[in-house]
């Protein structure tokens, strides 16, 4: 057996419990399914930030003393922050499955690290682009 193969096999602990390999770990799905949980946070927060600080009942246009696009730009860098680190923990689970032997806990380990590398950009981008809309449109402005 070779030895980078010996040593993925003792981290992931493929040969008796679930380990790292295990489609079961929370690395694996939160390297999956965080970036479209942040994308869809941050489109649920953008929309009632700016729903609540334009309601008629608020006189300043902010929320707890704070002005809407510092909310926006906020709620953009957290969410921007846990989507890299989403992709950062699919990277890394992706490189230590590789040296295993194909059996079906790692095949499923490797198709969800895949599909965490492979949403990276996208999901990442449509998060940045939320810094955009406060730079642009003008706050509480009236539909037509």
């Amino acid at each position: 057996m070779d030895d980078a193969v010996a040593k993925a096999r003792a981290r992931t602990g493929q040969a008796g419990a679930p380990g790292r390999a295990s489609p079961r770990r929370f690395a694996l799905g939160f390297g999956a399914l965080g970036r479209p949980l942040g994308w869809a946070t941050h489109l649920v927060l953008g929309d009632l930030v700016f729903e609540l600080g334009c309601s008629p009942g608020v006189g300043d246009h902010a929320l707890f003393g704070v002005g809407l696009e510092v909310w926006s730009w906020l709620q953009t860098g957290v969410l921007a922050t846990v989507t890299t680190l989403a992709g950062i923990l699919a990277w890394r689970a992706l490189r230590l499955l590789r040296p295993l032997e194909p059996s079906t806990a790692v095949l499923r380990a490797r198709a969800m690290a895949v599909a965490g590398v492979g949403s990276a950009c996208l999901y990442l981008a449509i998060i940045l682009y939320g810094v955009l809309p406060p730079l642009v449109l003008h706050r509480c402005s009236p539909s037509l």
